[in-house]
């Protein structure tokens, strides 16, 4: 299996931002907003109870991937 290529990337904000996806229920989500590879900054949301720095970067490098796999699409208007 190939190594894959570091990709550097800089994290400008960690929030915490509770939802309440049924009544009196909270759920707390860490948002994670950051910024690399040539690409606007971009936020995943990790679960308060499963966030972990290891986890952070593994959602990172997946938005990254599937991000920098996108094609824009041009067209005149």
């Amino acid at each position: 299996m190939a190594k894959r290529e570091e990709l550097e990337v800089t994290v400008l904000s960690r929030e915490e931002v509770t939802t309440f996806p049924k009544i009196a229920t909270p759920v707390v989500n860490v948002l994670v907003t950051y910024v690399g590879a040539g690409l606007p900054p971009h936020t995943v949301t990790i679960p308060k109870d499963k966030w972990t720095q290891a986890e952070e970067r593994r959602l990172i490098r997946e938005d990254l991937e599937r991000r920098l796999k996108a094609r824009p699409e041009t067209y005149k208007v």
